[in-house]
């Protein structure tokens, strides 16, 4: 129950249009794409499947949001999660005043990501979007 009242929140946020205006050019959805996917993204730091709650989506590059137990983890990828190791994992958790810390520090440690990407990622981790 409690996992799909996270999905259809999840769905609200990244449908509604004061969310977007954080994440120009980037493609918010709650959850995976596929059992598949949420298998090849949980392998990465567990022994199976995750569910995934939001994924972020620019060009090759994807963003997942999972809860592993009780805590948050993002996991960041340039490529297929089935083919590829990840390339940063971020608790994603920060203060409004450290928009442009994250931003940076993820820009630093997943070199290449889009500014798109990044920017949306440190706006959900701060809570500032808008």
């Amino acid at each position: 129950m409690k996992i799909l009242a996270l999905a259809a929140l999840c769905s609200v946020i990244a449908a509604s249009p004061a969310f977007a205006a954080s994440c120009p050019g980037v493609t918010v959805t709650p959850g995976a794409a596929s059992p598949q996917e949420a298998a090849a993204v949980g392998r990465q730091i567990s022994n199976g499947a995750l569910p995934i709650d939001r994924k972020l989506q620019v060009g090759a590059w994807t963003v997942f949001h999972v809860r592993p137990g009780a805590d948050q983890i993002w996991l960041f990828f340039k490529g297929d999660p089935a083919k590829t190791q990840r390339i940063y994992l971020s608790p994603g958790q920060g203060r409004p005043d450290e928009y442009q810390d994250i931003k940076s520090e993820v820009e630093m440690n997943a070199t290449g990501i889009p500014p798109a990407l990044s920017a949306c990622f440190a706006h959900l981790a701060t809570g500032t979007a808008k």
